[in-house]
């Protein structure tokens, strides 16, 4: 048995010999290898870097300043749709300028009516500029102007400036009475 064991010994010796010394051979190759590749990186780097300062020093910065005056995008003008370039020779007629709707100067206010909610009295005024009707009280703001009182007769309003504006109630408490007579509405 013994000698079974040697035939089999003896071959196997041999490959791990071999196997070791293809090992440290390749140790060798591998730091060769290494090398080799960081002088790749290193030289693409140079390369690299080389391009773009020769790009760099390509750029003509005065060129592109020159080409920065109108002159050079007249073609863009001639062809855009708001904006021609004329020729200086050609007279611009001067057309008058219309006004489309003058804004009316004073602010018209007019009483449209009268609310109690609970212990608050609140009226109903309407701006004839805007022709919105807002809902207000004692100290709240209509436009620029503020609710000072509400009587039974009047409302009045004061701009911030002191202008006052006194808006009657009588005439429409006339019109709602004149109203329910007509109708029948009104009980003796």
């Amino acid at each position: 048995m013994m000698s079974k064991e040697k035939i089999i010994f003896w071959p196997l010796l041999a490959v791990f010999i071999g196997l070791m010394i293809f090992g440290l051979g390749s140790q060798g190759k591998k730091k060769e290898a290494t090398e080799e590749l960081l002088k790749d990186i290193e030289l693409a780097t140079k390369k690299t870097m080389a391009k773009k300062k020769a790009a760099k020093e390509k750029w003509d910065f005065d060129e592109i300043r020159a080409r920065d005056i109108l002159a050079a995008y007249n073609l863009l003008l001639e062809r855009s749709p708001f904006f021609k370039v004329r020729p200086e020779g050609d007279v611009v007629e001067k057309v008058e300028v219309i006004p489309l709707k003058e804004e009316p100067k004073e602010p018209i206010f007019k009483y449209k009516g009268r609310v109690m909610m609970g212990s608050t009295v609140m009226v109903i005024i309407e701006d004839h500029g805007t022709g919105k009707s807002t809902f207000v009280k004692e100290g709240d703001m209509v436009g620029d102007f503020m609710v000072l009182r509400i009587d039974d007769k009047e409302v009045a309003l004061k701009k911030r400036g002191g202008e006052e504006i006194i808006l009657s109630t009588v005439k429409k408490q006339r019109e709602e009475k004149k109203a329910k007579e007509e109708t029948g509405d009104e009980k003796d």
